[in-house]
């Protein structure tokens, strides 16, 4: 499943002046994010973490975001009109299993900055947090009018981490048979064979789900597991259906369903002999249910 952390840390260094004045940008220095980078991943060496690479999608997001802010005069990871990071994130059409955001304004420099922030425990958890692979580091600076400070600046940034998700590798159906008969031989059960008529079924049945943006066994125009598999000319006697969704991986679906009773009970089914696998991978996924990965099982006796 999708999760978010949205952290948001105010005042670093100076507290936000919302006060009227004519403000401008500054010409956005992407080098004081590349600073900023090179310190978070410092810091991570020192703990054993995985280097963190500059994403393209989530640089943009996070530049747009401190924009944004100075723009209109606020610091927090919601923007005045009601954007989030999971908003942000669908309209970068940015593939993820988990991500956080954090916000700051006042440090002028990227290692100020990040120093700053590990040595706040919260702060320092989350940038050190082995699950990130992928950041995207934001800055912008705000001038106010001569008359009210001098021309002293206000710095403002955004920090994005995610762990992105990717098409499952090739493969993905022989291994989830795999690990399904190797769960069913610890039962001392038949193994599956797959069935190229089920394989047609559970792909017609991902696909549908990813392009009509549900998740549910019986389709939106009311068709169930046994109809989908007898329009793809399986003729069965019985039939059960696994589906799952955000799993990215055929171990992690697998696991998934060994850990859900009812999921567990259907791969464990003495009757059932062939077996047919769907997987659709969405990577602009902007829909509600939007998960990504989208999986189909059909375990069956044929006629």
């Amino acid at each position: 499943m999708i999760r978010f952390l949205v952290v948001c840390l105010l005042g670093i260094l100076c507290g936000l002046d919302a006060g009227a004045g004519t403000n401008a940008y500054l010409s956005v220095d992407a080098q004081l994010s590349v600073d900023a980078l090179a310190r978070i991943n410092f810091y991570r060496a020192q703990r054993g973490a995985p280097a963190l690479n500059m994403e393209a999608r989530l640089a943009v997001m996070a530049r747009d975001h401190a924009r944004d802010m100075v723009r209109r005069g606020y610091i927090d990871t919601r923007s005045p009109v009601g954007d989030t990071l999971e908003t942000r994130l669908r309209d970068a059409r940015y593939p993820y299993r988990k991500a956080a955001q954090q916000v700051a304004v006042g440090s002028p420099t990227g290692a100020q900055l990040v120093d700053h922030w590990m040595a706040r425990p919260e702060s320092r958890d989350l940038i050190l947090n082995r699950d990130w692979r992928e950041a995207g580091i934001g800055y912008a600076a705000r001038r106010h009018g001569p008359a009210q400070t001098g021309g002293a600046l206000d710095h403002y940034w955004v920090l994005t981490l995610a762990a992105p998700t990717r098409r499952a590798d090739r493969g993905w159906r022989d291994e989830i048979l795999e690990r399904v008969n190797r769960f069913r031989a610890q039962y001392r059960l038949a193994p599956l064979s797959l069935n190229a008529r089920l394989n047609r079924a559970a792909q017609a049945h991902a696909d549908d789900m990813a392009a009509r943006d549900y998740f549910a066994h019986v389709s939106p125009d009311g068709k169930t597991v046994g109809e989908r598999a007898t329009s793809a000319g399986y003729k069965w006697r019985s039939i059960l259906e696994n589906l799952a969704a955000g799993q990215d991986s055929p171990r992690e679906t697998v696991e998934g369903w060994i850990r859900s009773p009812g999921h567990r009970k259907a791969m464990l089914d003495r009757t059932v002999r062939e077996a047919g696998v769907g997987y659709r991978f969405l990577s602009g996924d902007g829909g509600h249910t939007r998960q990504f990965h989208y999986w189909a099982l059909n375990m069956a006796l044929a006629r």
